[in-house]
């Protein structure tokens, strides 16, 4: 009983992460491009980070538009301003292709260390292979998949998206960025 109980809690959040949320709705547009998106599961993901470039262009950072954007906002705007717009746009399109996918907001250590106002992080995603049981990790902004977690990188939260772990614009950001390094430093001083 135990044991099916385990797999059952295990599947929601497996599934929790096929959901889509505010930030990351799918609509006809995504579903038309996900619709073009076959193979197994890696070749899906790696078609997906293939076809970024050819979708949107990059431009450089925007704080008017840092975060406030959703995955389809994104593909009508035609272009990234970094990696949480890479991360949300990838999001949209693994979940509509039936992809279970996690949103990972990390912190670098180095400015956990030392603060300062140029904030240092990096939006990962880890999406779910079914038939290995297990999470990889996926750069979309690098577009690759990746072994690991990158040295140096510390996770802050993972979500559906940048809006569902309470980070909507750039003063969300530095507000919930220094309350976690405060956290982080006391947890890691004593």
């Amino acid at each position: 009983m135990d044991q099916i109980l385990g797999s059952e809690v295990e599947n929601n959040e497996v599934n929790k992460f096929l959901s889509p949320s505010p930030q990351t709705l799918i609509t006809p547009e995504i579903e038309e491009i996900a619709s073009e998106i076959n193979g197994t599961f890696i070749e899906k993901v790696q078609k997906i980070l293939d076809m970024g470039p050819s979708l949107v262009g990059y431009k450089e950072f925007d704080e008017k538009v840092f975060r406030k954007r959703t995955g389809v906002q994104i593909l009508k705007d035609g272009y990234i301003t970094g990696c949480t717009d890479a991360a949300i746009l990838f999001i949209t399109l693994t979940r509509a292709s039936g992809i279970p996918t996690k949103y990972v907001e990390t912190i670098d250590k180095e400015w956990l260390n030392n603060g300062g106002n140029n904030y240092k992080g990096h939006i990962y995603t880890q999406v779910y292979d079914e038939s290995n049981d297990k999470w990889i990790w996926v750069d979309p902004m690098g577009q690759k998949v990746i072994d690991s977690l990158p040295e140096g990188s510390v996770i802050y939260k993972e979500g559906l998206d940048s809006w569902d772990i309470g980070i909507k614009d750039f003063d969300s950001q530095r507000h919930e960025f220094e309350k976690f390094r405060e956290q982080w430093l006391s947890r890691n001083n004593e």
